[in-house]
């Protein structure tokens, strides 16, 4: 099997969040794929179901830290007319066996016993789920490092995981702060919430400001809808930030395509679980698109730039990525493509899922 296989996992337990607008979803994973689930704090899963008789695929955050004794787990908001969000809301629950490929991702935050560091992190809605992994990585295996938390939602209702952020707050005290921000909250509300409005430049000016860094290694993480990503990107940089400090990931399932380049007719040489193939790419097909109809069974999940899971190192030839967001510009310098934003712009390709 290939690290990007799916496998079957037992559902340990379900939890709903917020009302039942939610649900974290808890794995039992087998001592024998113990090693092939281990994870790093801001990755993800991609998850195989069949619902009406079709297959889908989607990718979650895990919204737990492999360093709190947690079990492997994701936070699941429902999204209006989202198929899976609401199939897993609607009916998953204890026992239940689901097909899951291994934990990946680039959005990492790998905590050091050593490290003396200020993690800040900026999130929104259900970009909560890997941030809290990391800032509880930061909690449980870096003591000498401390960590930030802007985190905004409509308002207290739509909070997710606030009870454990307010238990991991309360047991860190003096190296945890967060700081819920509401674009509309309640008339009558009693929350206590640090500002109104979103995640803009002057919120996180403030929130530098009154959080300064404790080291000279300052690392800024963010998670959220794309527009924000950039907005909080931009402003980071405005104040002198390095954009090598700055990681993010986009949740929601879309990235915003370039779609400039239609590509062209190519014979694409593919290398998958260790067989070569050669197949055709028709004009204006991706790259992942003509290996499924070449009857081949390559890794996917989203199909839309953003989880990575189909992710090929590109060997020889040129191709257009309609989206990239899964990917840092040195994946790319190193020839990683997205297989199924990739259109080709050359003749020939040679690339390898392996």
């Amino acid at each position: 099997m290939t690290p990007r296989d799916f496998h079957p996992l037992t559902v340990l337990d379900t939890r709903n969040e917020i009302g039942g607008m939610a649900k974290t979803v808890m794995f039992d994973v087998p001592d024998a794929l113990r090693n092939t689930f281990a994870w790093r704090a801001g990755q993800h899963l991609s998850f195989r179901f069949s619902v009406n008789g079709e297959e889908q695929r989607r990718s979650y955050s895990i919204s737990s830290s492999p360093f709190s004794g947690d079990p492997l787990r994701i936070t699941v908001k429902r999204v209006g007319g989202g198929v899976i969000s609401n199939h897993i809301n609607d009916n998953v629950q204890k026992g239940d066996v689901i097909d899951v490929m291994p934990p990946f991702g680039g959005f990492c935050l790998d905590p050091g016993a050593t490290a003396r560091r200020t993690h800040y992190f900026f999130g929104a809605g259900s970009g909560i789920t890997p941030l809290f992994a990391m800032l509880s990585s930061v909690m449980a295996a870096e003591p000498n490092s401390f960590a930030h938390l802007a985190y905004g939602n409509t308002n207290e209702k739509s909070i997710l995981l606030q009870d454990e952020l307010s238990a991991i707050r309360g047991m860190n005290p003096d190296r945890l702060t967060i700081h819920h921000i509401f674009s509309k909250p309640g008339f009558w509300s009693s929350a206590d919430y640090w500002r109104k409005g979103i995640i803009d430049k002057p919120a996180i000016e403030a929130l530098i400001a009154e959080n300064p860094p404790y080291a000279q290694d300052a690392q800024y993480y963010i998670c959220g809808p794309g527009g924000m990503n950039l907005a909080v990107k931009t402003a980071l940089i405005s104040l002198d930030v390095p954009a090598t400090r700055i990681h993010m990931e986009s949740y929601g399932g879309v990235a915003e395509l370039d779609s400039s380049v239609e590509g062209m007719a190519a014979t694409a040489e593919i290398t998958l679980g260790g067989s070569q193939h050669s197949i055709n790419v028709a004009k204006g097909k991706t790259v992942l698109e003509a290996v499924k109809s070449a009857g081949l069974k390559p890794p996917f999940s989203c199909q839309s730039g953003v989880c990575g899971a189909c992710r090929a190192k590109l060997t020889k030839g040129e191709i257009h990525m309609r989206a990239r967001m899964a990917l840092e510009d040195a994946d790319i310098e190193n020839g990683a493509i997205l297989t199924c934003q990739s259109l080709p712009i050359s003749r020939t390709l040679s690339l390898s899922y392996d």
